[in-house]
């Protein structure tokens, strides 16, 4: 009878351990903090704020003449060079991310693979996790390594580009151009004045 028990013990034992094997492994991964910290991330922001400054300067030029002299014709340039700014930067921001996430994600799937590692979990969505679990240092460093061609375009819309684009929100802020104040620097009643003409006047005596 004790023979048997133990051969039980064993069966439960080996049975527990088969079970521990068959665990996920798990690993968390800080996405923002990536795109933030990592060369790739930091080439990209100063990217896009240098193409951010190029249209602000452009836009703050158009202001100037406004300012200078009120009338439609520096008004209407004013504005399209707001427009300008607007979707050029929504544009290049969008394209940006795109990229960085592609090659994040790459990335990620081939750290996966090679780590033998089941399922990465974004750090934003996990309320708690052993530090031991956070991949992100390490995937920083291997983010280093990549090289991004920012003029080129993302192979196919990211799936989930959330983390790229906080961190691009976060860092590229329009300071001098904003939407009110092409409302506000455009002349409200400035048109051109008719040049009165002598024929004209003298058309209209009796």
């Amino acid at each position: 009878m004790k023979k048997f028990s133990a051969f039980l013990l064993m069966v439960a034992v080996a049975s527990l351990l088969a079970a521990c094997n068959n665990t996920p492994k798990i690993a968390v991964v800080d996405g923002a903090k990536v795109f933030r910290e990592s060369k790739p991330g930091q080439d990209a922001m100063a990217y896009l704020r240098t193409k951010s400054n190029d249209l602000q300067a452009e836009a703050k030029a158009a202001q100037e003449k406004v300012q200078a002299k009120q009338s439609q014709e520096n008004a209407a340039a004013f504005q399209e060079a707001v427009t300008k700014y607007q979707t050029t930067m929504g544009t290049e921001q969008q394209r940006v991310v795109g990229l960085l996430q592609d090659n994040f994600n790459k990335l990620l799937e081939k750290y996966r693979k090679d780590n033998k590692v089941d399922v990465v979990i974004a750090k934003d969505v996990v309320l708690s996790s052993d530090e031991a679990t956070d991949i992100t240092n390490k995937i920083i460093e291997e983010f280093n390594k990549t090289t991004i061609d920012l003029n080129a375009k993302p192979a196919a819309p990211a799936a989930d580009a959330a983390p790229a684009a906080d961190a691009a929100k976060a860092d590229v802020k329009p300071e001098a151009v904003k939407p009110e104040a092409a409302k506000a620097a455009a002349p409200k009643a400035v048109a051109p004045k008719a040049e009165a003409k002598p024929e004209a006047a003298e058309a209209k005596k009796p």
